[in-house]
Parts: structure tokens; sequence; C-alpha cells
């Protein structure tokens, strides 16, 4: 069995190395690759490696740009400081997420699923559509629950806890009890995702969740403020351009 290892710190690379090296001693280790494209040089001109192990960022880019230039079902493991990118990972037949510095045990428990789901052959790797449905539903068009990371922790939210989602300096999926999690989908990439029965694009930062208006307020110009349920102190704007479909939406 053949693992490549895409990473473009040295240190963590070999850091990888030595613990693959102690945890996993029947795979075949190629040399670490630093960028997005020495890998997909690699992914196109040799046989596919049987796993991978891929940090988020890369000295060119992301992994996920790999990921959309080669579309092969690798089994990753994910090794990242980033806990944003949780879902997307999973959606890439992500076997499991480790954040760094890395823990052996954490390390041996992903190696273990891979193991159970490849070498002993009583089940695939996940495909995206299998994550897919497991989010969606089948015959669903609109995302029932949101995947979210905390730490180590992955959590599922389901779409009637969430408030609103906003945007700062990165998009936040905000719950009902106030409680923020960083996401890794832009605001335009969220909204095919939502219902628009339920969640309303109330400005260019944020998408409202019909359940958590209490009231709305007349503004200045004709701009309309939301009042959130309690527990949440976001106010959002609405613009006077917007006002009329917030009424027709609140209307429907």
């Amino acid at each position: 069995m053949r693992a490549l290892i895409v990473e473009d710190e040295a240190i963590a690379a070999r850091t990888l190395l030595d613990l693959l090296r102690q945890s996993a001693p029947e795979l075949e280790l190629e040399a670490p690759l630093g960028s997005v494209a020495a890998c997909i040089e690699r992914l196109s001109r040799q046989p596919l490696p049987d796993l991978m192990f891929m940090d988020v960022h890369l000295s060119d880019g992301l992994c996920f740009d790999i990921l959309d230039a080669i579309p092969a079902s690798i089994p990753i493991i994910f090794t990242t400081a980033y806990d944003q990118f949780a879902l997307k990972a999973f959606d890439a037949f992500g076997i499991d997420y480790l954040l760094k510095p890395l823990r052996p045990e954490r390390l041996a428990l992903a190696l273990s699923k891979w193991r159970q789901l490849t070498l002993a052959g009583t089940s695939p790797a996940p495909r995206p559509v299998d994550l897919a449905q497991a989010y969606f539903g089948p015959g669903q068009r609109y995302r029932e629950r949101f995947l979210v990371a905390t730490g180590q922790v992955l959590t599922s939210v389901p779409v009637n806890d969430i408030a609103y989602f906003h945007k700062d300096l990165v998009v936040r999926l905000v719950t009902r009890e106030a409680r923020g999690h960083v996401m890794s989908q832009s605001l335009d990439e969220l909204m095919p995702m939502l219902d628009p029965a339920r969640f309303f694009r109330a400005n260019r930062q944020t998408i409202v969740q019909i359940d958590a208006i209490a009231r709305v307020h007349r503004g200045f110009k004709g701009k309309l403020e939301l009042e959130l349920i309690a527990g949440c102190q976001q106010d959002i704007v609405v613009s006077q351009e917007r006002a009329g479909a917030l009424r027709d939406w609140l209307g429907a």
C-alpha cells in the first residue's frame, strides 16, 4: 500500500513521516510534496496512491484545488491547523480531519478507520453521493443540517437551530443560542443549499432564518431592522431595496 503526504512545511512533513513509520509500517511512503502544482503533476502521471495525507493550505493554494483538477476517489486524511474546512474535507473523500499539532493517538484512530474501510474490504471509502444523502436526505434539494467543527469535535447542526449566517472576516453559522461556528463556504455558496422559504439574504453580510426573527422595525429611509429572538444580540438591517422582498417573504 502506497501513501502520499502533501505538506508544504518541512518539519510537519518529517513529523508525519516519523509517526507513520511507527504506526503504519505496512505503508510505502512516497517523498512528500509541498504544492498544488507538484501534486497534480504526480497524480496525473503516476499510479494513484492508496492513501493521502493532505494539509489544507499549501504553498500555492488550497488542497481542494488538487481534488478539483484530479477527480479521483482517493481516501484522504486531512492534517491542518484550521478547523473551518471540516465539512469540505468530508465532501472530498475525507476519512478523518486531524488538527495540528498531530497527536499519535488521533493519527492511529484515523489509520484504523482507513484500514477498516479499505484493507478489510468491509466497506468502500466514502463517496460524495453518500455524504450528500447523509446531510440532504434522499430526493431533498436543501440542507437539513450542517457539519461544524469546534477543535477536534464535529457537530451536526439542524437548520432549525440556526439563527443566521454572518460574514465579517469569515463566515459564521450562529445558532439560536448564539453559538458561532466558522464555515468554509461563502454566503453566495450557502444560499443554494438553503430553503428560500426559511432563509432570506437580508444584506451582503447576513442570511437570516425566519424563525429567528422576533420583530421587524421600520428604520430610516425605508430600511427595516430585524430584531432577533432572545439570545441573539445581532440586529440585522435590511436596505430599502431589499425591504419589499422581505415583506413578501414574511407574508408568503
